[in-house]
């Protein structure tokens, strides 16, 4: 029988007391660990903090496992990082990867909170259209780099919040360029929302409690979150202001602040 390959651990930073309830904080597409140090720098006195890169950014390049590169083959590594159960959060991509680890290992799962974040295409064609554009932007990436690739990215609507913060976007790229360009092609293409099964028949059994986030100016995933409260038994919603798609950068004092709350008081539907 051939043996399945050992699982890797991620490159982890970890920031809180040693014996303090564990929180794991998954980044973006194009991200890493560091975009969540200015809130778990807040959380740190009362949570000990995860902050994990996932495969293809930051420091986690893995050339000779391709698997790792899949949805469920980065979920799985993000899994491992914790030894015990842990409070979830997600950002985008990162959401997307802990509602797949909460749908199926939810006895690991304190509590699930998605910022800027979907269950997914609920359509074949939906998802056969997205593989087909992501397989693009990826091959664009490789061909081109980083430099060209990163403005034209951060020209999508999504982004207009941080392009109105010249400094805080100056700093964003120049943490992008530390990635490496083939290497966030892989999992553009592995991580697509359009290889991801929809897991909006998944939310109704969810029994964690669940908090759902996004920037205001970001429309799209307000509406989008709307419609997942409504399908999450006791989810509760938070649209933060001054801030689009990339909440999590564009205002980290107020995340931290919801996230603190949000594990004080447990689940329910009171307004934060």
């Amino acid at each position: 029988m051939k043996k399945s390959a050992p699982m890797v651990q991620l490159p982890l930073r970890v920031c809180g007391r040693r014996n303090a309830p564990p929180a794991l904080l998954l980044h973006g597409f194009l991200g890493s660990s560091r975009d969540w140090l200015p809130v778990a720098r807040r959380l740190q006195a009362g949570h000990r903090c995860l902050l994990p890169d996932l495969p293809g950014h930051g420091r986690a390049h893995f050339p000779t496992r391709p698997e790792l590169y899949s949805f469920t083959g980065a979920a799985e590594a993000v899994l491992a990082c914790a030894t015990e159960p842990v409070h979830l959060v997600g950002y985008s991509l990162g959401g997307r990867l802990a509602l797949q680890l909460a749908a199926r290992h939810p006895e690991k799962i304190l509590s699930l909170t998605l910022l800027s974040s979907s269950p997914g295409l609920p359509s074949a064609a939906g998802r056969a259209a997205r593989r087909r554009a992501d397989d693009a932007l990826a091959t664009d990436l490789e061909t081109r780099g980083l430099k060209a690739f990163l403005p034209s990215w951060y020209a999508l609507a999504l982004f207009g919040g941080l392009r109105r913060k010249p400094e805080l976007f100056r700093r964003l790229l120049a943490r992008r360029r530390q990635n490496d360009a083939a290497a966030l092609a892989r999992a553009l293409r592995g991580c697509s929302v359009g290889r991801q099964r929809s897991l909006w028949l998944q939310l109704p059994k969810l029994n964690m409690p669940v908090l759902l986030i996004a920037g205001r100016s970001d429309e799209k995933y307000v509406r989008l979150m709307r419609l997942m409260q409504r399908q999450i038994p006791g989810a509760r919603f938070c649209v933060v202001p001054g801030a689009a798609h990339a909440v999590v950068e564009e205002q980290p004092a107020r995340v931290a602040r919801l996230l603190e709350k949000f594990w004080r008081e447990g689940s329910g539907r009171k307004p934060i």
